[in-house]
């Protein structure tokens, strides 16, 4: 499955986000995740339970169906399944004989955020869920805003890709301007760290308009600052990219503490293999509660992802013909792609010891 040499490019032994948690209710809903349908809802405690989708009796989606306390109980032919799967009634019998259970699947919500376990059990560990202290999410001082959703008609790989090379930023995002021109030839420097592989670009840049909606005219400077850019690969399920944060101004003084930072949250959940759940949100500490700001940056962030969506759709479309046709091209901004590519592939080749013959 390109780019890698396994019959499925989805690694299953990550969290993936499932939900933003205010989807979830007492009302089932049903979203395909790693190939699977996953039906979703609420205990009357407010505890969130992901379960299998389909009802075995006649596969009907149980999201169709209704609660019963802690219960859901299928739309088709009434048969009710506990919050841990089992069958506990079959109206048209005085018994359940057989003990069946449905697979019900790990589901952690923290914060704005429910995650998901859909892999080994034995390998499921909370302590793997992306580290929120690392994007100033439920973080003291910082403040969450624009959240969103995209179904991107693409397998989840090319998002990857897309969000590793910002290279794309000048063509696909004509309106940054100056603030993606700066992108487009910039040194690239890579770090190892415990919470993920980081990209950090950096080079001096103008006050320019798009400075100016994100900071506020008052930190307008003139001449050309320094700024770093960064871009943190977690794992298959989420990358954090970042508005230049701007670090010495013309005059040679380190940046006052008002100009802050604001973070770009993109969580890649497979909904099969050639499509995506794209979540996004924002993190910032400057500015907190500024709802010009929140509106601002969620009209720009709707408008950034549909263009990666429709780009990454329009790859997506002849991909496979195009990759058994042509060698791919691959230029020096693609290293952290590259490398991203190498960490997924060492992830998938414990999971598939099969390759493809």
């Amino acid at each position: 499955m390109y780019p890698f040499k396994y019959k499925s490019s989805i690694v299953k032994n990550r969290w993936y986000m499932a939900a933003f948690s205010n989807e979830i209710s007492r009302q089932p809903i049903e979203r395909t995740l790693l190939d699977t349908p996953v039906v979703m809802y609420r205990k009357e405690s407010g505890t969130p339970v992901a379960m299998y989708g389909l009802c075995p009796h006649r596969y009907f989606p149980l999201a169709k169906g209704r609660l019963e306390g802690d219960d859901i109980v299928c739309g088709y032919h009434g048969f009710k399944f506990s919050e841990s799967g089992e069958c506990v009634e079959i109206p048209s019998q005085e018994v359940v004989k057989a003990r069946f259970c449905q697979p019900v699947y790990p589901l952690e919500e923290r914060g704005p955020i429910c995650w998901i376990w859909m892999g080994d059990l034995d390998k499921c560990d909370t302590n793997l869920i992306p580290p929120y202290h690392d994007f100033g999410l439920d973080q003291e001082g910082w403040y969450y805003s624009s959240e969103n959703y995209f179904h991107l008609e693409g397998r989840s790989q090319l998002l990857v890709d897309n969000l590793m090379d910002l290279t794309h930023l000048p063509y696909i995002h004509q309106q940054l301007g100056e603030g993606g021109d700066t992108l487009k030839k910039i040194p690239i420097e890579t770090q190892e760290r415990d919470e993920s592989y980081r990209i950090l670009r950096k080079g001096k840049m103008p006050w320019n308009p798009f400075l100016a909606l994100i900071f506020g005219e008052s930190a307008a400077y003139e001449g050309l600052a320094d700024f770093v850019h960064l871009s943190d690969f977690y794992g298959p399920e989420l990358i954090k990219t970042s508005i230049p944060a701007i670090t010495k101004l013309p005059n040679g003084e380190d940046v006052p503490k008002e100009l802050g930072q604001m973070l770009i949250l993109h969580g890649i959940t497979p909904e099969t293999e050639t499509t995506t759940h794209y979540f996004g949100f924002s993190t910032r500490n400057f500015r907190l509660g500024d709802k010009a700001l929140d509106v601002f940056q969620y009209e720009s962030e709707l408008q950034v992802r549909q263009q990666d969506v429709d780009a990454i759709k329009a790859v997506e479309e002849r991909l496979d013909v195009a990759a058994k046709k042509h060698k791919e091209l691959l230029a020096m901004a693609d290293v952290p792609a590259v490398q991203a590519r190498r960490k997924i592939e060492a992830m998938l080749a414990k999971e598939n010891p099969i390759l493809d013959e």
